[in-house]
């Protein structure tokens, strides 16, 4: 490895293709830091970029993050659990037959399956439509929890 100056622009290019623009690496300010510029925090990585240059990619990782540390973990179980108890709730749902799966992540979903218990079912792709509501709900409070 080149030591000196061309070591240290090694390392902080090497960075660069890395990490992107890293305050830090070489002990000095990054390149092309300007007043209207804003500190960007994707996934734990800390990037100095101008705001203008904020691509939707990081905008769109930026608010995983922040909705990630708001919300709650469940697993699968508990959430359809959740889920099957709110069907419950509705006057007409049948006693048995019923059973959700969680399935996906991040983004998990829910899935209604109909068994032969539940009886002649009206309608079960209005079921199935508010089983996707109710799993819309607790998508907001809840995240996917690895078992």
């Amino acid at each position: 490895m080149v030591e000196g100056e061309n070591g240290d622009d090694y390392r902080l290019t090497l960075a660069r293709q890395l990490f992107g623009n890293v305050a830090a690496i070489s002990g000095r300010n990054p390149p092309g830091r300007n007043e209207d510029s804003e500190i960007k925090v994707t996934a734990g990585v800390v990037r100095h970029s101008p705001a203008s240059e904020m691509s939707p990619s990081d905008e769109t990782n930026l608010k995983f993050v922040e909705e990630t540390q708001q919300r709650q973990l469940k697993t699968a179980a508990e959430l359809s659990e959740m889920i099957e108890q709110d069907l419950a709730h509705h006057p007409d749902c049948p006693k048995a037959g019923f059973q959700v799966t969680v399935y996906g992540w991040p983004y998990w979903r829910a899935m209604l399956t109909i068994k032969p218990a539940a009886g002649a079912v009206r309608n079960p792709q209005e079921w199935r439509a508010l089983t996707n509501e109710l799993a819309e709900r607790l998508r907001k409070r809840y995240d996917l929890a690895w078992e």
